[in-house]
């Protein structure tokens, strides 16, 4: 059964303080580390005592002492406050060093005509990232199928997803063999595909996509039989 959560607003606020009083057991020094005024270190003491609902500190005119509910939640706060700062750090260094596994999905005939050209050079330059090409004519989705990008004529590009051209335009051909064309009628307009037998690709969506055409200033997309 699915059960709700709550994230709760603030839950950290004051943490990072706290440590750094409890380490420097000093507000003006720990606000001098923090870098902020000693004012606004005792505000954010008070916010998450009160929070906490315990006093965690022991205040005198000459000394500051942690309590024994202070010393227990320095005690555990501290390491777990360390870890998340290591997170960050990890997750600021990735983002700033590319690395780790990039999966693309990509028609077979593009891999001779963009990707062998470039995987050399990419290699060199990026040598901590593991690429991973999944080649096939399937119009896979790729958020449900894990890619991380993938390479798409513009017409099968779906709506929602970020377009980079990698090439400039080019047009498509309607050919048809000899056989075909001598058992049927040869299409002397665009409406007449509609009665022909027509080779169409299944979008990603699982929709059938038509032949585009620009007849004139006018776009023009044909069903085929």
């Amino acid at each position: 059964m699915k059960q709700n959560f709550t994230v709760r607003q603030g839950a950290l606020e004051g943490v990072e303080t706290f440590l750094a009083v409890a380490s420097c057991r000093n507000f003006r020094r720990a606000a001098a580390e923090l870098g902020v005024t000693p004012s606004a270190v005792s505000q954010a003491v008070r916010v998450l005592e009160a929070r906490l609902g315990v006093a965690l500190f022991t205040r005198t005119t000459r000394s500051v002492g942690l309590t024994e509910a202070g010393q227990r939640f320095f005690d555990r706060a501290a390491p777990a406050y360390a870890e998340l700062a290591a997170a960050g750090e990890v997750a600021r260094d990735l983002g700033q060093r590319p690395t780790g596994l990039l999966r693309l999905s990509v028609p077979r005939g593009v891999v001779p005509l963009i990707l062998e050209p470039v995987i050399g050079s990419f290699a060199i330059a990026y040598p901590e990232i593991e690429l991973e090409i999944a080649a096939s004519e399937e119009m896979v989705d790729l958020a449900a199928g894990g890619f991380d990008a993938g390479i798409r004529f513009g017409q099968f590009i779906a709506p929602d997803m970020v377009a980079v051209r990698l090439t400039e335009p080019f047009p498509f051909l309607v050919v048809g063999s000899p056989d075909y064309l001598a058992r049927r009628s040869r299409p002397e307009r665009v409406t007449d595909l509609n009665r022909h037998a027509c080779l169409r690709i299944r979008r990603s969506n699982g929709a059938i996509a038509h032949w585009s055409f620009i007849d004139g200033n006018e776009r023009v997309e044909v069903a085929g039989r």
